[in-house]
């Protein structure tokens, strides 16, 4: 009889306990992207397929996330120079298994990177 009344308590723990570690698996995912941009970015790594920085960085974070479902896209992250800083963010919209207290099926994930550039070889 007991388990008969814990077991959907149960049930939603385990669920909510799954939720947290795939989301915690999904923004370690997306800070090593940001910082994988960042470099791409900031010049310090070259990728001869792209045309320039920005795209090096925009293909590396995609590349860096290529496990999450739904994939990561180049519309997710952005780059900007300002000074000798580039500045990378990437944002994720986390699909949620099981939403709770009224929540959305999605909760947003943004990590945002600061680099310095690299400077101008000779």
């Amino acid at each position: 009889m007991e388990l008969a009344v814990l077991l959907p308590f149960l049930a939603v723990m385990f669920a909510a306990a799954l939720d947290f570690c795939r989301a915690f698996y999904a923004s370690q995912a997306i800070e090593s992207a940001a910082r994988v941009a960042a470099l791409y970015a900031s010049g310090t790594t070259s990728n001869p397929n792209a045309s320039d920085a920005a795209t090096a960085a925009k293909q590396a974070a995609v590349l860096e996330c290529s496990t999450l479902a739904p994939p990561l896209t180049e519309a997710d992250v952005s780059t900007s120079t300002s000074g000798g800083n580039v500045v990378v963010t990437v944002t994720y919209d986390f699909p949620l298994l099981t939403p709770f207290l009224g929540t959305s099926r999605k909760v947003t994930i943004s990590r945002t990177v600061t680099m310095a550039t690299a400077p101008a070889g000779p």
